[in-house]
Formats: structure tokens, C-alpha cells, sequence
């Protein structure tokens, strides 16, 4: 079974069947785009546009042909979105600098020593945030189609296991069984049910960004640490 980037990279998105891959690919992982944009400067209205742009001429431009180096959606779309931060960033230089009008050259002194540039130790990386977002984001996917399977009359036993999803339950099995009417170890079956199904969509979602389901548990080391679980169970990506 061909993953959304197998369809996109062999129809070059030009097929239907290419572009809508490509199109949920774009709209599922927008969250991470957006975030990069904004690690990067961008007001956040400044910084949807721009996310918005990117995607349309992502979408519109398509691809020129399969690549080795596309195998994973993950880092094609850093890859594209440093470049039209780049070229962002360029086009507003050249603006400040008057466009393609004449200019006098500026000798600068060489009087004193240059700035001083100190970074924030505190801040994240645009490429390690990217790559927490997109954690996030497939997680945040996992659980959201995991809910859909408990709807209706497993609704109510899903919120009060979901807690248990990344092992940071807040309350004691004992507890959760009580409030749904149920034993103990009847609970902990359940928990451990869901976790496995879970794990389950979390591995197809993350293997529709792939060429090669083989990579998939390579893949999955992108999805670390407490701080990204926090997110997923808070419901929100970051």
C-alpha cells in the first residue's frame, strides 16, 4: 500500500490522486511550519501569511521528480521552508536597501570593536522547534483518530483513560475505576489496549509522511520527551 509522499513523489502531484496527497500532507502539518516561521521573527499574523504562501506555491509548483533524499515529508518540508525563509529574507533586504535604484557606497569606520552578539541560551533552535512541532503534531493525530474510535458510548471511558496514553496518569487505576464503573484490573486491561492502539496509529501516521514503511521506527526517535507528551495531552500542539 502506497504511503500520501509515495503517491506525491511518484505523481509529481500532478494527478489527482497526487495532489490530494499532497494537499492533507500540507494541512495536516501546518502547525510545524507555522511555529518555524515564528521562531524565526515573524509577528504571528505575519507568520500565517507567510505559512499560507508557502503552502499555496507548495502546492501549486509540485515536484520535479522522485529523489532518494525526499524518502521522508519531515525533512523535505524544513528543507522548503528554510529556503522561502531565505528567500524572504532576501527580498526584504533588497527592499531596504532601495531595490535596483543607484546608492552611494558607505565606508563604515574602523574605529571600535563590532558588536557584541549574544544568542538566548534559553532559546530552541528553529530546526530542534520544527522538529518538536511535527512530534507534536503526529501525536496530536494519533490521539485525535484514536478519539474517533471511541465515540458514541466509549466516549466517556476514552477521556478518562487518556491520561494513561503517555504513563503520566494523574489519578490511581482504582480511582479511574470507580468513576466508570469498573474493576481495577479491568481498567488496566484497558489502558493497555489503548496504548497498543495507539502506538498502532501513531506508526501509520508517521509511516504517510515516509517512502519506505521500513524507516518508521527511525522515525519514531523523532517524537521525544515529556514536553511534546505534555502537549499531546493538554490538546494542543506546543
Amino acid at each position: 500500500m502506497s504511503t500520501r509522499w509515495t503517491l506525491v513523489l511518484r505523481a509529481n502531484a500532478s494527478s489527482p490522486e497526487g495532489k490530494a496527497a499532497l494537499s492533507d500532507l500540507c494541512a495536516a502539518y501546518y502547525q510545524p511550519v507555522f511555529v518555524f516561521l515564528r521562531r524565526m521573527g515573524f509577528e504571528a499574523d505575519t507568520a500565517r501569511d507567510h505559512a499560507h504562501s508557502f503552502f499555496a506555491h507548495l502546492l501549486q509548483r509540485g515536484f520535479p521528480g522522485p529523489d532518494p533524499d525526499r524518502g521522508r515529508f519531515r525533512s523535505y518540508l524544513l528543507g522548503a521552508v528554510k529556503y522561502f525563509v531565505g528567500d524572504l529574507l532576501d527580498r526584504a533586504r533588497r527592499e531596504k536597501r532601495g531595490g535596483g535604484m543607484e546608492h552611494e557606497v558607505i565606508v563604515q569606520s574602523l574605529d571600535g570593536s563590532p558588536a557584541l552578539m549574544i544568542g538566548d541560551p534559553a532559546a530552541i533552535p528553529p530546526p530542534v522547534l520544527f522538529d518538536r512541532e511535527w512530534a507534536v503534531t503526529v501525536m496530536n493525530r494519533a490521539v485525535a483518530a484514536l478519539a474517533t474510535e471511541h465515540q458514541g458510548d466509549r466516549a466517556a471511558q476514552f477521556e478518562a483513560l487518556r491520561p494513561w496514553l503517555m504513563g503520566d496518569a494523574a489519578a490511581p487505576h482504582a480511582q479511574t475505576a470507580q468513576v466508570l464503573g469498573m474493576n481495577e484490573g479491568a481498567v488496566k486491561v484497558a489502558v493497555h489496549r489503548m496504548r497498543k492502539r495507539f502506538r498502532e496509529l501513531l506508526r501509520q501516521e508517521i509511516a504517510h509522511t515516509l517512502t519506505d514503511r521500513a524507516d518508521v521506527e527511525d522515525e519514531l526517535r523523532c517524537v521525544p520527551s515529556a514536553s511534546v507528551r505534555d502537549g499531546v495531552l493538554r490538546g494542543r500542539a506546543g
